[in-house]
């Protein structure tokens, strides 16, 4: 005879056959709590997996466990709760439990007198603690969201370059708002094991940060933009759905692994291994012994120096970045690149010496490829809009005259000191 959903049973009379089929109907659950994969966030543990799944993440990562006894009703009861939790930090924070029924030892020696327990693992040093009190989700998730570092950095004028600049194989990703805190999930990317030695985080505000905001043309807030590449060429603006998965899918393209480690000095400091690059992102960088290879030598193109004694000035910055512009777009596909930057006579007398400057400001185009010459004005002629652009049109109609560098090589550069770095306050 076949009997409930198929199962073979032997003839009985049809009272015992209906006891039988409502026996055999009952779950196969062997108490209260049910954790079901298909319909939890909760990751279940054991005893001998703990170490895997929580321990050896302890210098990184945040856990909570959550010590349940499986035929407990308080537990049953707390289930629902707890999956809020999970459901809410999931990707980020590793919500797990585990049945003292079946790892009674582990459980006592993890200081669990009685269920529900939430044990909060913090990253390292911090000690592991149970959660005193009321175990209400919103407290457990606040109490788990205060547990995660920052690795975000907030951007002000002072540090936005240094920020930009430096470890240049490092992809920077900045989060823009118009609220004045970073918000948890940016500080959980930054926080994420892989994600904060290898990618910046920052986070710029609509009012501190117009000036960035504009640089990065960010016309709604929020908004998020990562630089890229090993002069910041590479700028993209994120345009997917504002969330943890899919934000860190975005970013998980541009990370390596092992990139950006620290090393240590003499002294025991740790230290990033690429200085900061400020003249990476200025309209008119310095021309410096550290900055001459990427502003000028080690790409294509004819150098524009504005040569003058002491730091220029906001009115010469604008100037020159007025003729970069009109000059860029008048020779854009002639195949000829103009690059533009500064340079301090008297923070380097011995190109000034090359140059033999005897008006000041003074200009000079320098082709440093190859057989390293350079043209410049008129001695008595000072450099401004209308000197340099006749000086530019000159070199275009093929009528300026170049001179060699004595020997092919450039002069020494002044060895500079460098600045001293500012301790960070996150």
């Amino acid at each position: 005879q076949v009997g409930c959903r198929g199962a073979y049973l032997p003839p009985f009379p049809g009272a015992v056959m209906m006891l039988l089929c409502g026996l055999l109907a009952v779950p196969f659950a062997s108490g209260a709590v049910v954790i079901d994969a298909m319909k939890h966030d909760i990751q279940q543990i054991q005893a001998g997996s703990f170490d895997t799944i929580i321990g050896k993440f302890r210098d990184d990562a945040v856990s909570a466990v959550w010590y349940y006894k499986e035929s407990n009703g308080g537990d049953e009861k707390f289930l629902d709760e707890y999956q809020k939790v999970a459901k809410e930090l999931k990707g980020i924070v590793k919500v797990c439990a585990m049945d003292c029924e079946r790892f009674g030892k582990f459980c006592k020696d993890a200081g669990v007198v009685e269920t529900p327990t939430v044990m909060i693992y913090p990253p390292n040093p911090q000690p592991s603690f149970p959660l005193q009190g009321e175990l209400t989700s919103k407290r457990i998730t606040n109490v788990l969201t205060k547990s995660v570092p920052s690795f975000v950095t907030t951007l002000t004028a002072d540090n936005e370059a240094a920020f930009l600049t430096s470890d240049p194989s490092k992809p920077k990703v900045i989060l823009f708002s118009n609220k004045p805190k970073a918000p948890f999930m940016w500080r959980a990317l930054s926080a994420e094991m892989v994600f904060k030695r290898t990618i910046k985080f920052a986070f710029a505000t609509e009012e501190a940060n117009a000036e960035l905001a504009k640089k990065f043309k960010v016309k709604k807030f929020p908004s998020i933009v990562m630089q890229r590449g090993g002069k910041a060429e590479q700028k993209e603006t994120y345009s997917g759905d504002i969330n943890f998965q899919a934000i860190y899918a975005w970013v998980n393209l541009y990370s390596e692994s092992g990139m950006g480690d620290k090393v240590k000095s003499a002294g025991g400091s740790e230290s990033s291994s690429e200085e900061a690059k400020p003249w990476l992102i200025q309209d008119i960088p310095e021309l410096t012994g550290p900055s001459h290879n990427d502003v000028c030598f080690k790409s294509e193109g004819l150098c524009v120096i504005y040569l003058k004694k002491g730091g220029i000035t906001e009115a010469e910055t604008t100037m020159l970045t007025g003729l970069k512009n009109r000059f860029t777009s008048h020779l854009d596909g002639r195949g000829t690149v103009l690059k533009w930057m500064w340079m301090d006579l008297d923070a380097e007398p011995n190109l000034a010496e090359m140059f033999e400057i005897s008006t000041v400001p003074g200009a000079a185009v320098f082709n440093p490829h190859k057989r390293l010459r350079f043209t410049k004005l008129d001695d008595e002629v000072a450099a401004d809009e209308t000197s340099i652009s006749a000086l530019i049109d000159k070199i275009m109609g093929g009528d300026a005259r170049f001179k060699m560098i004595k020997g092919g090589k450039l002069p020494t550069w002044t060895l500079r000191a460098k600045p001293e770095k500012k301790k960070s306050e996150l």
